[in-house]
C-alpha cells in the first residue's frame, strides 16, 4: 500500500538547511513506524490518486487552525486545495486536526471555491510505540528512527519539571530519550546561578527514577551561538534575544553537561554527547536562516534518517 505525506498548503521542506526540513524527515521516520511501510514526501504536484492513504503535515510551525500563506494566497495553492478535495483514499493528519472547510470560509481570497474537505483521524507521534524521545524544539536534532516524538517548543527544562515528566511520558513508554536546557541557559542560568542548574538536573534525576523505564537517555546543550546573529521575534524572551553574555552561557553550558553526564554515570543512564567546538561554534552548523536550531546535516542521526531501511512487511494496521 503507497502512503505519502504532504503539505498541502506549502509543499514540505527537504533543504538539509532547514529546521522546517528536519521536523518532515522526523515525522516521515516516525509515519513508517506507525504504518510498517515506505512513506512518500510529495508536493503539489503530485498525483495524489497514486496513494491508498495520505498523511496531513503543513510543517513544523503549524498550529491547529492557523495556516501561513506568506506573500498571500497564491494560485498555486488555490489548484492544491482544489486537487486536495477530490482526494478519496484514507486521510491523517499528524498530531493536530487540520480543517480546510474553516479555512476557505476565513480567507476571502478562498471564500469562493466550491469545495468540501473530509475531516482526517489525528496520528499522536509521541504514541506510536513504547520508544519515545520527548523535549523542546531541539528534540528533533537527537530522533532516532524507530521512535515516538513528542516536540514542546518553548518548554524548558524547569517548565518540564514544573508540570512533572509522567505528564508528558506515556505509561507503556520502556525507552526515553529526553533532551530539554537549552532555553534555559539561554534566558534563566546566569539570572540564578549555577545552583539552579544543579536543582533542576537533581529534580530531573529524581522524577527519571520515579518513571521506573528500561532505558534512559539524556542529551548534553549544543554550544552557545555567537551574539551577532539575529533571532527572530519568536525565539525572545521579554524581548532579548538571550541574558548573559556568550562566554558566561558558555560556562553554564559546560557546567550543565558536567553534571547531566556525572548524573548518568551515577545511574547507568546513556548520554548524547556533541562534537562541537564549544569555544568557537560555526553558523555553518546551523540553520541557515536566523534561529536557534541546529540545520538538519548537523542532526546526531541524519543518516539514518535519510537512508532508513524500511520493512516490506504487509500493513496490518486497520483503517
Amino acid at each position: 500500500m503507497k502512503i505519502g505525506m504532504v503539505g498541502v498548503i506549502n509543499n514540505l521542506s527537504t533543504r538539509l538547511t532547514s529546521h522546517n526540513a528536519g521536523w518532515t524527515y522526523v515525522t516521515k521516520s516516525v509515519l513508517e513506524t506507525y504504518f510498517n511501510s515506505q512513506v512518500d514526501i510529495l508536493d503539489n504536484n503530485s498525483n495524489y490518486d497514486d496513494y491508498k492513504c495520505l498523511v496531513i503535515n503543513e510543517g513544523v510551525n503549524y498550529r491547529e487552525g492557523v495556516f501561513n500563506f506568506f506573500g498571500g494566497v497564491q494560485e498555486s495553492q488555490i489548484n492544491s486545495l482544489i486537487n486536495f478535495s477530490n482526494y478519496k483514499g484514507y486521510l491523517y493528519s499528524v498530531n493536530q486536526m487540520v480543517d480546510y472547510n474553516s479555512l476557505i470560509k476565513k480567507r476571502k481570497e478562498l471564500s469562493h471555491l466550491d469545495i468540501k474537505f473530509r475531516t482526517p483521524a489525528v496520528i499522536d507521534l509521541s504514541k506510536v510505540n513504547d520508544k519515545l524521545v520527548l523535549g523542546d524544539s531541539h528534540s528533533i536534532s537527537v530522533y532516532k528512527p524507530g521512535y515516538s516524538i513528542s516536540r514542546n517548543d518553548g518548554k524548558t527544562l524547569f517548565g518540564f519539571l514544573k508540570i512533572g515528566l509522567r505528564n508528558y511520558v506515556p505509561e507503556e513508554v520502556k525507552d526515553l530519550i529526553f533532551y530539554a536546557g537549552n532555553i534555559d541557559v539561554r534566558f534563566h542560568a546566569c539570572r540564578f546561578g549555577k545552583q539552579s542548574v544543579i536543582n533542576n538536573l537533581i529534580e530531573l534525576e529524581r522524577q527519571l527514577k520515579s518513571l521506573q523505564l528500561e532505558s534512559i537517555t539524556l542529551v548534553k546543550l549544543i554550544p552557545v551561538e555567537c551574539e551577532s546573529r539575529k533571532i527572530p521575534g519568536t525565539g525572545l524572551y521579554k524581548d532579548e534575544p538571550f541574558y548573559g553574555s556568550r562566554q558566561d552561557r558558555t560556562e553554564m553550558v559546560l557546567y550543565f553537561n558536567e553534571v547531566l553526564e556525572s548524573i548518568c554515570n551515577k545511574n547507568n543512564w546513556n548520554v548524547i554527547e556533541w562534537d562541537f567546538d564549544y569555544n568557537n561554534f560555526s553558523f555553518d552548523y546551523m540553520e541557515a536562516r536566523q534561529s536557534v536550531h541546529l540545520r538538519p546535516s548537523s542532526y546526531k542521526n541524519i543518516s539514518e534518517l535519510l537512508n532508513e531501511k524500511t520493512d516490506d512487511t504487509p500493513v496490518l494496521r486497520l483503517f
